[in-house]
């Protein structure tokens, strides 16, 4: 299971280049470079003794809030633009120079 790719990580870059979403940018930069920040406060959730199902939940509404509200964080949409494309341009030449070099 460990080489399964994550049907997510379609659905975040989608949503990155589309919607000019830094979040979901860097949701999809993260689980690229093989670091689920989702699975990361999924685990924190649970080491803080919230139920195993709201600790599922939880990190979704989590992300699609903070997504919602991103304007009010970096209101200039050009800016939110380019570091979104800049997140996911960077993570996948990152990725490839990676590979590259356990090679």
């Amino acid at each position: 299971m460990a080489g399964m790719v994550n049907p997510f990580a379609i659905s975040w870059l989608w949503r990155g280049l589309k919607g000019n979403s830094v979040t979901f940018a860097a949701l999809f930069a993260s689980l690229l470079l093989g670091w689920s920040i989702a699975a990361e406060v999924h685990h924190l959730l649970q080491r803080m003794g919230v139920h195993w199902l709201y600790a599922m939940i939880l990190p979704a509404f989590f992300f699609m809030l903070l997504a919602k509200h991103e304007d009010r964080f970096l209101p200039d949409e050009s800016k939110r633009k380019l570091y979104a494309r800049s997140l996911i341009a960077g993570s996948i030449v990152l990725a490839i120079v990676i590979a590259k070099l356990r090679n």
